[in-house]
């Protein structure tokens, strides 16, 4: 008669779970298939006998524990993120209607003086169309937009509103006449081609999944809005050959006039003491990033590092050198990848879409070698193999999971 033999694992939980109870869900799944295969006979920790082919319940209850911290860690962390770039995003659409909806200001600026509906002021129609964009940079906050104005007024021809706009937030760096008419019964009217640089500090917190409105704000340079008002043109719009590399560029434009206030009279003795509101025309047209290639591309160096630190957990916790050596590796592979995802967008205080999808790939690296240290202690130390080797699959199994799951929530967020 063959005596039985009694496993000698040491002690990790003086509790126990009654035999053949095992929690359900994907994770409680994974620990009774998968952490303690290869197993015959009976073990004990704890004074709980191990079921025949897996672990004991004391140390499936410490692996499904384990697993749900992990899982806890990236839902905080994934519940945040998505959080805060999902407000950011609304807030921009937000932005953008109040800039292009009358009688709204956007949130942060200050309300315009009111103006009166009537008095001695020339109305002039105008509009633009938009023909192309030679440059656009994000880091360096400007873009070079080359376009038609035209004015349409009754009355003298001396307003001569074409000699006398001017860009607010930008410069004109070519301006050419294209048509000027003066007819008989008072009718003026004119047409400019112009090419400007304007400055605009992008939203860069939902780069490189980013949408943007450039706009176009004009102003006449001599005439307040006791004189002169602009009244936009419904003939304004924009040319299909506008690209943006790596963008989508709406087929309509939005265009608005609104009441613009300074605060001061800028010394002007004709002036009456307090400030001088203008009209102000403005003309938008809106441009969002296309598909999840720019995103896939900008990080492919992080998610590639990643791999590599996933895949040190099919090493055994005895071969510590390779394991070391591979998320070693992968922690800097992540780090080039943030300066080249940085090089993207201007130094800010402001955390986004790049420093979020940054961080999770760091901290995940920097977990991955905790636990690679108690998979080790727990081989080497403790002398509990199949321990250690089922808490290298459940370490890997729902950080993966979880790692995975917030990198496809964060860039949906985002647009």
């Amino acid at each position: 008669m063959m005596a039985s033999t009694e496993s000698a694992a040491p002690e990790l939980t003086g509790g126990a779970l009654p035999e053949g109870v095992v929690a359900r869900g994907f994770l409680a799944g994974f620990v009774a298939r998968g952490v303690g295969r290869g197993r015959t006979g009976k073990g004990r920790i704890g004074g709980a006998e191990a079921a025949p082919g897996g672990l004991p319940p004391g140390k499936r209850l410490f692996l499904l524990g384990w697993g749900a911290l992990i899982a806890l860690i990236y839902l905080v962390i994934g519940t945040t993120a998505v959080s805060v770039i999902g407000g950011e995003r609304l807030a921009s659409e937000e932005s953008h209607r109040r800039r292009m909806t009358p009688g709204l200001v956007e949130t942060g600026q200050t309300p315009p003086e009111a103006i009166p509906a009537t008095g001695n002021f020339v109305e002039v129609t105008t509009g633009f169309y938009l023909d192309g964009i030679e440059a656009m940079a994000i880091r360096d906050s400007f873009w070079t937009p080359t376009f038609y104005v035209w004015f349409r007024w009754q009355g003298d021809k001396a307003l001569n509103p074409g000699a006398n706009f001017r860009l607010v937030d930008g410069s004109i760096t070519r301006k050419e006449v294209q048509d000027e008419y003066y007819g008989p019964d008072g009718t003026n009217y004119q047409r400019y081609r112009v090419t400007a640089r304007m400055t605009k500090f992008f939203n860069t917190t939902r780069v490189p999944r980013d949408s943007h409105q450039l706009n176009l704000y004009m102003e006449d340079a001599r005439l307040d809005a006791s004189a002169l008002r602009y009244v936009a043109d419904p003939a304004a719009g924009i040319s299909s050959r506008v690209k943006i590399s790596g963008y989508t560029v709406a087929n309509r434009a939005a265009q608005v006039v609104k009441a613009h206030t300074y605060r001061t009279s800028y010394g002007d003795p004709r002036a009456a003491a307090g400030n001088r509101t203008f009209s102000m025309y403005t003309y938008g047209v809106g441009i969002a990033r296309t598909g999840m290639g720019v995103y896939f591309k900008v990080f492919i160096g992080l998610f590639a590092g990643m791999a590599l630190c996933f895949a040190s957990f099919g090493l055994r916790a005895s071969d510590a050198g390779p394991r070391f050596s591979m998320v070693a590796g992968s922690y800097f592979g992540a780090v080039a990848n943030s300066y080249l995802a940085g090089s993207l967008i201007p130094s800010s205080g402001q955390f986004g879409l790049v420093e979020y999808v940054t961080f999770l790939g760091l901290f995940t690296i920097f977990f991955s070698l905790i636990a690679t240290i108690a998979s080790i202690y727990l081989w080497s130390i403790r002398g509990d193999k199949e321990l250690s080797r089922g808490f290298d699959r459940v370490t890997v199994a729902v950080a993966a999971l979880g790692y995975v799951a917030v990198n496809v929530a964060l860039p949906l967020s985002a647009g």
